[in-house]
């Protein structure tokens, strides 16, 4: 199972619970954005210079890892080697809203957190530059920022990324057994509607992926939505529900479901049914309505005590060879310009697979959820979780 499965799914359960009660056990009142604050972030006194180490925090199982030893991290250890900057690497971020409550007493009084670079999705990066506790990067010391590809720099978390670099980016798709759905599916819309699915769909407890593919099937653009409709979204959603249509509401075990033959049909993340390697187990590269495009990514917190050499860890990550190598070995998409060829010369089996290497319609029709508020996040995602029963 990817890292993105376990990341989205152990979040999906108690986001509006787990949100609202870090925010009422801080005081809401509390997260100040400085006056005349640009969402820059706050920083810190940066020993780069004097303490050659960056501090990461990443979720388990999200990095390369040598076959033979498991404590041998390739890419890390180039760096290291290249640089002279030591990486203490943390495996330590299990949840978002967990990881969120964990550093948020330091941020809010202005303390360094002890991370210099931490990973969290997309819809956390808002929350973070929303409290204003996250750095605006200096791109002096990231010239491979000018490497990242056009669509994916257009975020609307973090439009132009000047706050967050991606580690892992992928999309949310559609997979089906074809030995238990003998006509394929090709589209959005017949996994919500089409009879003979009826009690076989699995789709995500994660409010963001579930109200998006619902919002392509009926025409709208999840970048750019109405609270209406959402609404509309979400009726779509629980008109499937009642007629019977959903099997379950899945999270991180969603994959081992479909694999067992659980269910006939399945919203997916791309880098687990990338390479399945099962020729009944059919995803659609590409639904007709679109996909949702999504990321996890690496930011700085406020007062991180390493920031520049953070920033020169971060560029490493997207020189081409590099990036190349970090997603081959966890099937997520390249970010970077050169890195297709780079994985295509690395391993052109991987190179081959759309969910890996997008085809450039793929990438024109993929969409990211809009940028919420932490007021909407919470509501929309209580709202949902009403629906899913969840």
């Amino acid at each position: 199972m990817s890292r993105r499965s376990l990341l989205r799914g152990a979040t999906a359960g108690g986001l509006a619970v787990a949100g609202a009660g870090a925010l009422s056990a801080c005081g809401v009142q509390g997260h100040v954005v400085p006056p005349g604050s640009k969402d820059n972030g706050q920083a810190g006194k940066d020993y780069s210079d004097v303490e050659k180490t960056v501090v990461f925090a990443n979720w388990p199982a999200y990095i390369d890892i040598n076959p033979k030893n498991s404590n041998d991290r390739p890419t890390l250890d180039a760096f290291t080697k290249q640089t002279g900057i030591s990486v203490q690497y943390l495996e330590i971020i299990n949840d978002n809203n967990d990881w969120y409550t964990h550093v948020d007493p330091s941020l809010i009084k202005g303390q360094d957190t002890g991370y210099d670079i931490m990973v969290v999705s997309d819809y956390m990066v808002a929350k973070y530059r929303t409290y204003d506790y996250i750095q605006e990067l200096n791109l002096a010391n990231i010239p491979n920022h000018g490497k990242l590809l056009p669509n994916v720099l257009h975020d609307p978390t973090d439009p132009g990324r000047m706050h967050s670099i991606p580690w892992a980016y992928g999309y949310t798709t559609l997979a089906y057994n074809s030995n238990l759905v003998k006509q394929p599916i090709t589209s959005i819309a017949e996994v919500f509607t089409r009879p003979d699915l009826k009690g076989k769909v699995s789709l995500f407890s994660e409010m963001e992926d579930t109200v998006a593919l619902a919002m392509l099937a009926q025409g709208l653009d999840p970048e750019h939505f109405t609270d209406a409709q959402f609404n509309q979204a979400l009726d779509y959603i629980r008109r499937a529900k009642n007629a019977g249509q959903v099997r379950a509401f899945a999270g991180n075990d969603y994959l081992s479901d479909f694999q067992q033959g659980n269910t006939a049909v399945t919203m997916a993340y791309s880098g687990d049914v990338a390479q399945l390697g099962k020729p009944n187990l059919v995803t659609v590269d590409l639904p007709k309505e679109g996909m949702l495009a999504w990321s996890d990514n690496c930011v700085i917190p406020n007062f991180a005590r390493h920031k520049t050499n953070a920033e020169k860890l971060l560029n490493y990550y997207l020189e081409p060879s590099v990036a190349a190598q970090l997603d081959d070995y966890i099937d997520y998409i390249p970010v970077v310009d050169g890195a297709v060829a780079a994985l295509q010369q690395l391993d052109p089996t991987a190179a081959g697979v759309p969910l890996i290497v997008p085809t450039p319609q793929m990438v024109s029709k993929a969409r990211g959820f809009m940028s919420l508020s932490v007021a909407q996040l919470n509501d929309y995602t209580s709202r949902f979780q009403q629906v899913t029963g969840q």
